[in-house]
């Protein structure tokens, strides 16, 4: 079940609301509707892997109180083993069979054949991690309502695909709900906002991206590939801070609040800057439980670039079991070393409109080739394809030019628009306006035609998952 799914908004989602609403002045119960109905939306979308969501649940519970009670750090080392084992087996058992085959000739991969994936299990994994980290630090108390702390590691707003929650920046929400018609009417016009992004704008760039990289890089012209990239670049962006959207407007509604996940990425003048922009719980969760514990910028300069190194070696691992993803965190780890020793700070700061058009912008657009293609080899045939003339560079193939059409590619010159207004310009302006700030007739209006052209769209068009469930 997902957030932009008939069924979701027009079933799940009405019932969940008035329990919410019913529920809403009594804390404990609060919570327990709130697991309650993650509890269900996680059943609906993986079936009996919700016992391993259970069984993560309780035993992150448990060993907090263990940590704190006895301030043993063995309970944190059995914390990573309880946490990092079912992801290892679940995500990377198989690319790692597959990989010992490849050198050794045995056959283990056949045997992980058939494991599924569970929906959201990078996510929940690193929110357990970070609480037990955090007790074990003194940075927070372990929780002693079972309810509470359930509500908060389950909740399913953000459960599938974020943002990563930090359990000492959410608890006073479970624990005193903040209920009002203002929060209620952002929440809603912000849901309504973040579907608008996935069905309107990623869903409808999608099969650029897709009938590109179908074709594959052997057979695009120029024009044709960086046509797919872009397109790609801008389905992505809106798919994955739609479905962000949607989650701090649910949790909105329900009393909770999420903080932000994007910050105008693609309006970064570097990539050190687009880091902090892009997937901010990520990065941050990053920093603070693994580059800052390896000595973060405080080693020695070769000992910092080897911390980057390593950081977005497991970013592009986190994303994925492939070497695809390995590369494309590689090559952003490059990218900031590159700035670091090339770069001097005050630049940093000054880099401007012609640093963003000229180098951040065009840099991620070729990261996202490795990311999306199929396996390294297709991706370096991709970036090849953008970079070598071709007698035509502006054909595109059939495939290609079927999914292009005059609708397709103003939605994508829309979305990539975006990124180079001034942030200050009146539409963008007027559009934060119009999501944020108390109820009125105007914010009323755009909800209500959001939420009618949201619904429509997501009644008449196909299936379409959000593309970092599979994260």
């Amino acid at each position: 079940m997902v957030f932009s799914e008939p069924v979701f908004l027009f079933a799940f989602l009405p019932v969940a609301l008035v329990l919410v609403a019913v529920c809403a002045r009594r804390p404990v119960l609060h919570s327990s509707a709130l697991l309650g109905l993650s509890l269900a939306f996680y059943t609906w979308s993986s079936g009996r892997l919700v016992f391993l969501l259970i069984g993560c649940l309780v035993a992150n519970w448990a060993l907090a109180r263990a940590i704190e009670r006895s301030g043993d750090r063995r309970w944190l080392s059995l914390g990573f083993v309880v946490n990092f084992l079912p992801l290892a087996y679940y995500k990377y058992a198989f690319f790692a069979a597959s990989q010992i085959d490849r050198i050794s000739g045995a056959a283990w991969a056949p045997g992980f054949a058939d494991v599924v994936l569970p929906v959201g299990i990078s996510f929940f994994v690193f929110q357990g991690v970070s609480y037990l980290v955090d007790v074990a630090r003194g940075d927070t108390r372990a929780e002693p309502n079972p309810i509470h702390f359930g509500a908060y590691l389950a909740f399913f707003p953000q459960l599938i695909a974020g943002p990563i929650v930090r359990y000492r920046d959410a608890i006073e929400d479970y624990r005193a709900p903040a209920h009002s018609l203002d929060r209620a009417a952002y929440g809603a016009r912000r849901f309504a906002h973040g579907l608008l992004k996935k069905i309107l704008i990623a869903d409808t760039v999608a099969p650029i991206a897709d009938a590109c990289f179908a074709t594959g890089g052997d057979a695009l012209s120029m024009g044709a590939a960086w046509l797919g990239a872009l397109a790609y670049s801008i389905q992505i962006y809106f798919d994955f801070s739609g479905y962000s959207d949607m989650a701090i407007g649910l949790a909105a509604i329900c009393g909770i609040d999420l903080r932000e996940n994007f910050e105008r990425p693609y309006a970064s003048a570097t990539l050190t800057e687009f880091w902090r922009r892009w997937h901010i719980s990520l990065s941050s969760w990053f920093r603070d439980y693994l580059y800052i514990p390896l000595g973060g910028n405080r080693a020695g300069t070769a000992r910092v670039y080897a911390n980057l190194l390593v950081v977005f070696f497991t970013t592009g691992l986190w994303h994925g079991a492939a070497w695809s993803f390995v590369a494309w965190g590689l090559y952003h780890g490059l990218f900031l070393i590159g700035e670091r020793l090339l770069i001097p700070r005050e630049r940093l700061a000054a880099a401007g409109l012609f640093s963003r058009f000229a180098y951040a912008f065009p840099v991620t657009v070729v990261g996202w080739v490795v990311f999306r293609a199929d396996s390294l080899g297709e991706a370096i045939e991709y970036v090849g394809a953008m970079f070598t003339p071709s007698p035509n560079p502006a054909a595109l193939p059939a495939l290609v030019e079927q999914a292009a059409t005059p609708a397709t590619i103003a939605v994508l010159l829309l979305g990539t628009s975006c990124f180079f207004m001034p942030r200050e310009g009146r539409p963008a302006v007027w559009l934060r306006e119009a999501v944020a700030g108390p109820a009125d007739w105007g914010r009323t209006v755009y909800l209500t035609l959001a939420l009618a052209v949201s619904g429509l769209l997501a009644l008449t068009s196909g299936f379409s998952p959000f593309l970092y469930f599979r994260f």
